[in-house]
């Protein structure tokens, strides 16, 4: 029999679907968390800092790609080569103002300031060579050029401050109207004054040193000066000039306005030399003959400085009316010159004979002309398609031959 208070039990309620599908997914919210996208990781870092986001975009990330990376890799590399390029030219333009700045410091402790009139401009013949250059004449009416050659005055030159700052101090060099108005200069070997200046600065410039056999005692048969040549005008420079201008029917007319050179000594006092002879020479065995005039400081006998000046007057790309002669003492100066392109390292090199005791520094500069046969080397007859024609120099002027 049923208890009273039974009552018959009710059967529960079943959920419904839609409170099942409820359930499982507030569950499944909480369980799983949610991916963080790359875009989400980009958004990030663009909410960066300034300097985060540069790093971020400049340099190559742990989850950039293969590409991604290299870009940024070569990016950061060109950058890096600029900079060091800039930083270069700038060492450069800052060495050459030094060296010209101590030029003129120099020059005025020595009592002979540099005449220098203006930013100077290289010749465009000189700054665009030609290798065509050795062996055509020009064709084009020159502008009026006064021929009149400079007249020189006597170097009077402070040399006990200059030795006092230098003892390497050896004379003083000078070109009557032009910038090169040089102390010089002399070590130990050929090498270390390319490089430092008259202070012993390094210095792109170097500053106008002697051959290292050159004594300096009065028994040099030939002097040997090497200077830079600098776009600026400073150092040998001017020495470039002496390079006939072929675009101009007066070719060698910086010779005939400017036909000696001065030099003096701390012992010897001023000296004039008498231009003879302008030659490009070869410094690289692979392209040929190396014409050897960097050693020839001295002459064994007449024979021996008598084939020493043919060989030059066979390579001079202009003649002269200087004679020569066994005894005459010679002063050269070499410096840079390219007509080839930089890879053919030449040399432009003019050489010159003292005044005899009793001569006259005059030179008769309208007798002088244009060599188109000058001697060279084997690379440059290759580049001009050319042979050498054999020696056409007055050997009369060759007075002890």
């Amino acid at each position: 029999m049923p208890y009273l208070d039974d009552e018959p039990r009710k059967k529960k309620k079943p959920e419904s679907r839609r409170d099942i599908a409820l359930d499982k997914f507030e569950m499944s919210s909480e369980s799983a968390p949610r991916k963080v996208k790359k875009s989400d990781k980009i958004s990030g870092r663009r909410n960066q800092n300034p300097f985060v986001k540069f790093a971020v975009a400049a340099f190559p990330q742990a989850d950039d790609p293969p590409s991604e990376k290299f870009r940024k890799a070569f990016l950061l590399m060109a950058v890096a080569v600029l900079i060091g390029a800039l930083m270069f030219l700038g060492w450069q333009i800052f060495s050459i103002a030094k060296g010209d700045k101590l030029n003129n410091e120099l020059a005025n402790i020595a009592g002979n300031p540099i005449n220098n009139n203006g930013s100077y401009r290289q010749p465009d013949h000189i700054a665009n060579p030609d290798a065509n250059i050795a062996t055509s004449a020009g064709t084009e009416e020159p502008e009026f050029i006064d021929l009149t050659p400079v007249v020189n005055t006597p170097l009077n030159i402070n040399f006990d401050e200059l030795i006092k700052r230098n003892p390497d101090t050896r004379g003083w060099i000078c070109i009557t109207d032009t910038m090169i108005n040089n102390v010089i200069v002399q070590s130990t070997d050929n090498n270390y004054y390319l490089n430092h200046d008259f202070n012993g600065n390094e210095s792109i410039s170097g500053t106008v040193f002697s051959s290292y056999l050159n004594k300096w005692d009065g028994t040099d048969d030939n002097t040997i000066l090497f200077g830079h040549n600098m776009s600026n005008g400073q150092f040998f420079a001017y020495v470039m000039h002496y390079v006939p201008n072929d675009k101009s029917r007066e070719p060698i007319a910086f010779y005939k306005v400017h036909p000696t050179v001065m030099m003096a000594t701390p012992d010897g006092g001023s000296e004039t030399y008498k231009i003879f002879a302008g030659m490009i020479c070869n410094t690289q065995e692979q392209y040929g003959e190396v014409f050897d005039y960097i050693t020839k400081t001295k002459f064994e006998n007449a024979a021996d400085f008598n084939n020493y000046i043919l060989d030059v007057m066979d390579r001079s790309w202009f003649f002269t009316d200087v004679d020569l002669k066994y005894g005459d003492e010679l002063l050269t100066l070499s410096t840079c010159y390219w007509p080839l392109g930089k890879q053919v390292d030449t040399r432009w090199v003019i050489l010159a004979r003292k005044v005899r005791p009793g001569e006259s520094e005059y030179v008769d500069t309208s007798k002088a002309y244009r060599n188109y046969q000058a001697k060279l080397f084997d690379y440059y007859y290759d580049r001009i398609n050319g042979t050498w024609s054999g020696s056409v120099w007055d050997r009369s002027k060759l007075l002890s031959y």
